[in-house]
């Protein structure tokens, strides 16, 4: 219930993100949801890649999401990474609680309890 019901509130506050004078441009820590320290820490190394992060900022990976990959995840879990760089970029908190990638990690990988 608890990861629902972040992810919906973290969706509606994406719609608001744009780059601003108040963004954090990736100075932004990752909120340990219960055993994910090594989870965080990959996602700051992601985060912090230039060419990945621009290519997530500008949109680009949208077009070439394979929504019907039956091995894959239906696009999913890379609309939730996409959601997560514009929160860590274009926020204003210098604390991110990446509940909405943690719970469709969850829905993938087994080890990953949401």
């Amino acid at each position: 219930m608890r990861c629902d019901k972040a992810s919906e509130e973290e969706e509606k506050e994406e719609a608001q993100l744009v780059e601003s004078s108040n963004s954090r441009l990736g100075v932004c820590g990752l909120q340990n949801l219960g055993n994910t320290c090594f989870m965080n820490g990959g996602l700051q190394c992601m985060l912090n890649m230039k060419e990945l992060t621009e290519y997530f900022l500008a949109n680009k990976y949208e077009k070439e999401i394979n929504e019907v990959n039956p091995l894959g995840t239906k696009g999913k879990l890379v609309k939730k990474y996409a959601g997560l760089v514009r929160n860590v970029w274009y926020g204003t908190s210098p604390v991110y609680s990446p509940w909405a990638l943690k719970h469709a990690l969850s829905q993938f990988a087994p080890m990953v309890h949401s």
